[in-house]
């Protein structure tokens, strides 16, 4: 793909992120996104074949991001006890430069299950999200609990991310934003989980 069709393909994306963080996935609309855009809705339909292949993309882009980012934290430092911190300092700050993200990717997903058509296509993102989680995993390496027990990295990196992504889906579904103290307990939790 050259350098043009990468920028269409960009702005198409970015005018998305701003309409489905105005609207839901059900009342924003291709002419919408073409209008924020400047691309003809015939060029958007060329790059994605459905709003639901677009919002897919948004979402995946999205994901990609944030496991891309726990990743680089994870090979930082082997000190587990640290790597917890920087993920969640990574989640807050997330939230604090960008919680349009989390609102748009709790918009599309919770909109996405309501219809057959769509559900199909989160779950195959939903598989997309778990290889990259495992990858992140199994690079973060088995842990070792404070009871003494081992758990694999995937099962531990899982949790976590589980934990953190309630709390901010639960408040950002609500139009709150999520309380930094809040995220701070459940790194505090999981250090305390490790020896």
């Amino acid at each position: 793909m050259d350098m043009e069709n990468i920028d269409k393909k960009e702005i198409i994306l970015e005018a998305a992120r701003d309409i489905f963080f105005k609207k839901s996935f059900y009342e924003a609309t291709m002419d919408d996104i073409a209008q924020l855009s400047g691309v003809k809705k015939p060029t958007i339909y060329y790059y994605f074949p459905s709003k639901i292949d677009l919002a897919s993309q948004l979402l995946e882009v999205n994901v990609k991001n944030i496991f891309e980012k726990i990743s680089k934290i994870i090979s930082t430092t082997n000190n587990i006890k640290q790597r917890i911190k920087m993920i969640v300092d990574f989640y807050i700050n997330l939230l604090e430069e960008n919680s349009k993200t989390f609102i748009i990717m709790q918009r599309i997903g919770y909109d996405f299950m309501q219809k057959e058509d769509s559900k199909k296509k989160i779950n195959e993102l939903f598989e997309k999200l778990r290889k990259k989680q495992k990858k992140a995993g199994d690079l973060f390496g088995e842990v070792i609990l404070s009871s003494g027990k081992r758990v694999s990295g995937d099962l531990f990196l899982y949790s976590m991310v589980a934990a953190l992504g309630r709390v901010i889906f639960e408040n950002v579904s609500q139009g709150r934003k999520p309380k930094k103290e809040d995220l701070l307990a459940i790194g505090d939790i999981f250090i305390a989980s490790v020896k």
